[in-house]
Parts: structure tokens; C-alpha cells; sequence
């Protein structure tokens, strides 16, 4: 990781974890050419479906403050993509998901707050009872009801390719000043990468 006070670089980051979690998929992709810019940060984010509904937090901070959104986190060194999202939606929900596919990897752009290298997750179960989180307010909102919840420009546009059953998709996004999303891309993963 690096220093405090450094801005994140891909380029310190062990990328090895990654490479082999899309190998075991059937991807052979060199984790640096799904970036623009070496600042994103791998992270990750879960839509967890049940009984037509999503588990979704309203964000206590950036990124996307007071939205609802995907509950997830950064990858911590050594980590896969698979192993950090168990993790962080335990952290954040008190809940063990199952029934994991990798839906995207997206490649995101727009200031320090908003440059990711994405690897968004669905589940289909999960075991537990939601528990409070430091992130924020956790709720099962209804998928038929979600245009009445204030989600993030990005998530409204991503989550059709999330809970499709083709994919998985490699998406490029770069925001505009307010976090809207400015450019989007969309193609299968195995054309994604240049």
C-alpha cells in the first residue's frame, strides 16, 4: 500500500491475486489493461438479489454520498477480487453471500474520489441478519421500486448489465464534474481489454 498522504498507484499495487482470479475464469488479462490511468483502485461492489429485492446502502461519504448504492470495498494487498468482496459485505452487512458471479469489471474515471477498477459481483443467497454498518443506512429496496430511490447516475446504467444473465460485460465510465456519468462503454470482458 502506499505511504500516507500518497495517492494510490496501481503501479504498487501486487497485481498477481487479480490475474490469477480471472485466469480461474477464463481470462487471461493483464489487470493493467483494464485501467486509464494507474490512480484506480481495485475495489469491488455486490448486488445481492433475493426474493426480487437488493441489499443497497445510502453512503455516508464519498463516493456518492447520500446515495444508494451496492455494498463493497477496496481490495486489501494479496487479496482476489472474490475473497475481497465475501469480505467486505460481511464487514459492511453482517451477511455470508453465496451464489457469487463476477457480472463486470468496470473501469471508472473522475477524480480522486471516483478513479476504481470496479469488479462488481451478483449473489443469489446469503446467511446471517443485516447488521448496522459505520458506511451507512442498510435497506432491501424492491428492484420494481428502485427509480424511486436516489441511486447514483452509474449504478442506474450498470445494474441492467449486473442482473442480465449474459456477460460478464467490461464497462469504461469517465464522470462528468458532478458525477454523472459523462462517457460509457460497454463490451463483453474478453474484447474489453486493449
Amino acid at each position: 500500500m502506499p505511504p500516507l498522504g500518497k495517492r494510490f498507484s496501481l503501479d504498487d499495487f501486487d497485481l498477481e491475486p487479480i490475474r490469477s482470479y480471472l485466469a480461474t475464469l477464463g481470462y487471461d488479462i493483464d489487470p493493467r489493461t483494464l485501467v486509464d490511468v494507474p490512480e484506480q483502485r481495485p475495489s469491488t461492489l455486490c448486488y445481492l438479489v433475493v426474493d426480487d429485492r437488493l441489499l443497497m446502502l445510502r453512503r455516508r461519504k464519498e463516493p456518492f454520498s447520500n446515495h444508494w448504492t451496492a455494498p463493497g470495498g477496496k481490495l486489501e494487498p494479496g487479496e482476489t477480487p472474490l475473497e475481497a468482496i465475501v469480505r467486505e459485505v460481511w464487514e459492511e452487512t453482517g451477511l455470508k453471500v453465496s451464489g457469487l458471479s463476477l457480472r463486470a469489471i468496470c473501469s471508472e474515471r473522475g477524480g480522486e474520489a471516483y478513479d476504481w477498477l470496479l469488479f462488481v459481483f451478483r449473489a443469489t443467497a446469503c446467511e446471517g441478519e443485516v447488521k448496522a454498518s459505520d458506511e451507512g443506512e442498510l435497506r432491501w429496496l424492491p428492484i420494481a421500486e428502485l427509480d424511486q430511490w436516489p441511486l447514483p447516475d452509474v449504478d442506474r446504467k450498470i445494474m441492467r448489465y449486473v442482473l442480465d444473465e449474459q456477460g460478464p460485460y467490461f464497462l469504461r465510465v469517465v464522470y462528468t464534474p458532478d458525477h454523472l456519468v459523462g462517457e460509457f462503454e460497454v463490451k463483453p470482458l474478453a474484447e474489453g481489454v486493449r
